[in-house]
């Protein structure tokens, strides 16, 4: 008979894993979890928004995903440069302060119900300023943890993004009976409360700053990084299917499949709820298969669920579908962020993760373009549709497989 673990033993091995980090570690987990109940309280719902209460085709919300593609990667590489310049707690702290007017500001076009340009705006801003933000955080934690565990440490920190994720769609699915403003006053709140944890209990962890003069063309320097580039390549390629994670299908599964708005925030309810049990075991699984093979499990695992999407007949097929993408979600994410640590040159840390995050918001946001357009062409006809969004994932997989060992460290 199996022997049951007892509390005092399940007590000792949590204490085990917190002193195995530094407490900075834990303190961005507990703001990312506490940020993410009200991003993601909202963020599900922009599209939907646009696309019924104000009456925009999913061209134009793809468009204005595209455009807050360029701004988002304009964000990338200034919050990159700054976090090497400033310091990371500076510009994490300022970019949520000001990130929380905007989602008050959000709250309140909304609210008088203004012109589509009002609503468009500021979300632009509230995705130039996380992308300004993410830098930081990334490098951070690049700092304070040995290269062997970051695999683990970015896989924690996504388990405290997603934790605050499985919360945040179901609250979202049942405040957006009552309004949609009042998603982003819970968004505004939690970025406060983040804000604050992050001046109160955060110490500023690179004490080396760079003090070149800025100049655009030594930002692009990393880009000569052929390997590291092509890398970037890749990954922007599976950016594009991820991209459709709140925009695409969250308007396929309402307006084709017919689930509800209480629904849909189960739906990502779920993803985040898989996250939290499963990110560990794949950070994990990550470093001990090595980072090349952990990128092409994810794509493969993305392609699959995006796939499956088009053949959903219901709610509960749906939920499957979620599973596929959350798994390939956990398997690449962490392992993409460490392989972008690993490439990184001393002193250019933030440069590196602001280059990589180019790719990932023009990944994200370019991604809701192009299944915008597929949508409307192809929404009566789903196989070709998500076909085509997995078979952009099929490339990705083909690419991380025959990538080069010393930007992935492969095993």
């Amino acid at each position: 008979m199996t022997e049951l673990i007892s509390p005092h033993a399940v007590l000792e091995r949590i204490r085990t894993l917190r002193d195995r980090y530094d407490r900075r570690l834990w303190t961005l987990f507990a703001v990312r979890m506490i940020v993410s109940i009200g991003f993601g309280a909202a963020m599900p719902f922009v599209s939907i928004y646009l696309y019924r209460e104000l009456g925009l085709s999913m061209k134009a919300v793809g468009t204005i995903m595209l455009f807050s593609a360029l701004i988002s990667s304009a964000g990338r590489i200034i919050g990159g440069e700054i976090a090497d310049r400033i310091g990371r707690k500076p510009l994490i702290a300022v970019t949520l302060g000001v990130r929380t007017l905007f989602f008050l500001l959000m709250s309140y076009v909304i609210y008088i119900r203004t012109s589509y340009v009002a609503v468009a705006l500021t979300f632009l801003a509230i995705r130039f300023l996380g992308a300004v933000m993410q830098p930081g955080i990334s490098a951070m934690v690049a700092d304070i943890v040995p290269q062997e565990r970051r695999v683990e440490a970015f896989g924690i920190l996504r388990i405290g993004g997603n934790a605050g994720w499985a919360i945040g769609p179901a609250i979202g699915g049942f405040l957006i009976i009552i309004s949609y403003w009042s998603l982003f006053l819970v968004t505004a709140a939690a970025s406060l409360v983040g804000t604050l944890l992050v001046l109160l209990f955060i110490e500023e962890s690179s004490h080396r700053l760079a003090t070149e003069r800025f100049e655009l063309s030594k930002v692009l320097d990393v880009g000569r990084d052929r390997r590291f580039l092509v890398f970037c390549g890749f990954s922007f390629l599976l950016f594009l299917v991820m991209g459709q994670f709140a925009s695409t299908l969250s308007v396929f599964a309402t307006a084709f499949v017919g689930i509800s708005d209480v629904q849909l925030g189960f739906l990502y309810t779920l993803n985040g709820i898989i996250v939290v049990l499963f990110q560990w075991p794949a950070a994990l699984l990550g470093g001990k298969i090595g980072t090349r093979k952990a990128l092409t499990l994810g794509a493969v695992l993305f392609g699959a669920g995006y796939f499956t999407v088009g053949l959903a007949p219901s709610f509960y097929f749906l939920l499957g579908s979620m599973v596929l993408i959350t798994l390939g979600e956990v398997t690449f994410s962490p392992s993409a962020t460490t392989a972008v640590a690993n490439s990184a040159t001393e002193g250019k840390m933030g440069r590196y993760m602001g280059f990589f995050g180019l790719a990932e918001a023009f990944g994200w946001s370019a991604g809701p373009f192009i299944g915008g357009w597929l949508l409307d062409y192809f929404g009566n006809e789903p196989l070709i549709l998500w076909g085509a969004i997995a078979a952009i994932a099929a490339i990705a997989a083909i690419g991380f497989h025959h990538s080069r060992q010393s930007t992935t460290q492969a095993a």
